[in-house]
C-alpha cells in the first residue's frame, strides 16, 4: 500500500502544473553590408569555445559532487545522466552554455523546475542548461512583473500575494513558471483571466546558435512561445507578466463519495459535467476519481455564487460527504493546494480535452471500471472554458485547444520501482480505450512519450507555423528532446 494517503494525492493532483524552460526565438542579428569571402564564411561556421566565467556559468560532469545534486528531478521514475550540466546564473551564462554545446556538438535540453512528466528536462547524453538558480524578480510601475526563469510557483506567490497581485497560473508549489507558461498554463484564476501565457508580455531568450533575442508586442516569436515553446526553439531567461488584483477571499467546496461502483461514479460524472456549464468565470471545478473514492472540488473567489451552490447541492444529494470551507485569505488558501514538494515515483499524462460528456460517453464505463479496480490509478477532469476561450487571446498565441471546456488527465503513484510495471500497464489500458474512442487532442504540459502523432495532438493547426519558427531559430536542431518539434 502506498505511503501517500488520499489527502496527499488530492493535494498533489489538483492543478499540478508542469513544465520546464525552453522557448522560441528569432534571429535579430544584423547582416553586414559587405559580402563575406568564402574564407570568412568558413571561419564563421566553426564554433569557438566560449570563456566560461563563474559569475555566469558553472559546468559540471559526472565526477563532480554538484552534478549529483543537479540531476535530481521531481519524477523519480527517470534517472538520467547527461554528459554535462551547465548551471547558469545570467542570460550570458545561457549564451555561453549554448555556444559550448555547439563547440562540443552536443544536443541541449533545459531544466528549470524539473517537473517534466516524461523527463524532458534531462537526458542521458548531451548538455542540460540548468536555469534554476536564476530567480530575480522586478516590479514595474504598472504592476507588471519581470521574473527570471528559475522561479517556481511558490516563490512567485510569495512575491505577488503580499502585494495583493495574482497571475493565472497553477498551484503545485515547485513547478517552474517558465515551463508552465510555455505550454499554456492554467489554474484557479484562468476562467476569468485566461491562460498563464495570455499574461505574458515579453521575453528574453537565447536561440540554438547562442544569440540573444528580446520579443514583445505582436512578435511572431512571442506568439509561438505562448503554447508552443516547451523545449523547441531556444531558452528563455526572463519573462514579463501582466498581473491582476488579488481577490479578497478564496473558498472551496468538496463532495466525497466512497466504495463506488462504475454506475454510481458515472452518474456523479454526468452530474458534474451538467452543472459545470453554469459556473461563473471566477469558479473552478475538478472531478478526481482515485480508485473507488471520488473527490469533487469546486472553488470560487467571488460573491457570484449561485452556479456554485447549485452544483454543490446537486452533487451533495448523491455523495456521501459534503463540506463548504470558510472564506479564507488567498495566500493561506493556496497553500492547501501546494502538493507534495519532494521527488516521488509517478506517471501523469493528458487523457484528452473534451467539448462535453458526449465525447467520452461511449468509453467512460470501461475507463471508470479500470480506474476503480486498479491500485493507485487516478482519473481527473478539470474545467477550462470562460475567458480561456478568447478570440483576442487566440490571435496572440498558438495554444490550439481553447474551444475545449474540459481537460482530463491520468495519474498513478507508487513507492518502489518494483511496482512500476503493473501501474504503467493499467495506465496504458485506459489510454488505449480513450484513443480507440477517438480522443486525440492533448495538452502539451501533460505529455506522454507514447502519444501517436504527438505534434498534432499538442499543437493542432499551429504545427506548420511552429516548424517554420524552428527552422528559423534552431535549424541545426541543437535544442531537442524526444518530443520536440523538428524541421
Amino acid at each position: 500500500m502506498s505511503n501517500y494517503n488520499r489527502r496527499d494525492f488530492a493535494k498533489l493532483v489538483v492543478l499540478g502544473g508542469i513544465g520546464y524552460t525552453v522557448f522560441s526565438c528569432t534571429d535579430a542579428s544584423k547582416k553586414s553590408k559587405s559580402t563575406p569571402t568564402e574564407t570568412e564564411k568558413e571561419k564563421e561556421a566553426i564554433p569557438t569555445m566560449p570563456e566560461l566565467l563563474p559569475e555566469n556559468i558553472k559546468l559540471y560532469q559526472k565526477a563532480d559532487a554538484e552534478y549529483q545534486e543537479l540531476t535530481v528531478r521531481f519524477n523519480k521514475r527517470f534517472q538520467q545522466s547527461p554528459t554535462y550540466i551547465a548551471q547558469c546564473f545570467t542570460t550570458q551564462g545561457v549564451v555561453d552554455a549554448v555556444k559550448f554545446a555547439n563547440f562540443k556538438d552536443l544536443k541541449v535540453v533545459v531544466k528549470s523546475g524539473g517537473h517534466s512528466f516524461e523527463g524532458f528536462s534531462s537526458t542521458n547524453d548531451g548538455l542540460v542548461v540548468d536555469v534554476s538558480a536564476m530567480k530575480k524578480m522586478e516590479w514595474k510601475p504598472d504592476h507588471s512583473l519581470i521574473v527570471e526563469t528559475g522561479c517556481i510557483l511558490k516563490e512567485l506567490y510569495n512575491e505577488m500575494l503580499p502585494k495583493q497581485r495574482i497571475l493565472p497560473s497553477g498551484s503545485c508549489a515547485t513547478v517552474g513558471i517558465a515551463g508552465l507558461t510555455l505550454g499554456g498554463g492554467y489554474g484557479f484564476f484562468s476562467r476569468k483571466y485566461g491562460l498563464t501565457c495570455d499574461s505574458l508580455q515579453s521575453i528574453t531568450l537565447v536561440d540554438g546558435k547562442g544569440n540573444i533575442h528580446h520579443e514583445s508586442g505582436t512578435s511572431a516569436i512571442l506568439k509561438a512561445c505562448k503554447g508552443g515553446g516547451n523545449g523547441n526553439f531556444g531558452i528563455v531567461t526572463k519573462m514579463k507578466f501582466r498581473t491582476y488584483q488579488a481577490p479578497n477571499f478564496f473558498q472551496a467546496y468538496r463532495c466525497k463519495a466512497y466504495k463506488l461502483t462504475t454506475e454510481r461514479a458515472k452518474e456523479l460524472l454526468q452530474t458534474w459535467f451538467r452543472y459545470t456549464k453554469n459556473l461563473p468565470n471566477t469558479a473552478f471545478a475538478a472531478f478526481v476519481l482515485n480508485g473507488k473514492t471520488l473527490t469533487v472540488l469546486i472553488t470560487n473567489y467571488s460573491s457570484d455564487n449561485k452556479g456554485v451552490l447549485d452544483m454543490y447541492n446537486a452533487l451533495k444529494a448523491i455523495s456521501d460527504k459534503a463540506t463548504i470551507g470558510s472564506k479564507r485569505p488567498l495566500a493561506r488558501a493556496l497553500q492547501t493546494f501546494y502538493g507534495v514538494q519532494h521527488p516521488i515515483y509517478f506517471k501523469n499524462a493528458c487523457a484528452g480535452l473534451y467539448k462535453d460528456f458526449t465525447q467520452i460517453e461511449g468509453c467512460i464505463d470501461d475507463v471508470i471500471s479500470k480506474v476503480i479496480s486498479s491500485r493507485g490509478l487516478i482519473y481527473q477532469v478539470n474545467t477550462l472554458g470562460g475567458n480561456i476561450n478568447s478570440a483576442a487571446a487566440e490571435k496572440r498565441s498558438v495554444f490550439p485547444h481553447r474551444s475545449y471546456p474540459y481537460l482530463s488527465e491520468l495519474q498513478s503513484y507508487w513507492d518502489k520501482p518494483s511496482q512500476e510495471a503493473s501501474r504503467l500497464a493499467a495506465f496504458k489500458e485506459v489510454q488505449d480505450r480513450f484513443y480507440k474512442h477517438g480522443i486525440r487532442a492533448h495538452y502539451r504540459n501533460y505529455p506522454d512519450i507514447n502519444f501517436k502523432d504527438f505534434e498534432t495532438s499538442y499543437y493542432g493547426k499551429y504545427l506548420p507555423e511552429l516548424k517554420q519558427i524552428k527552422k528559423q531559430l534552431d535549424p541545426d536542431n541543437r535544442i531537442q528532446h524526444p518530443q520536440s518539434i523538428t524541421v
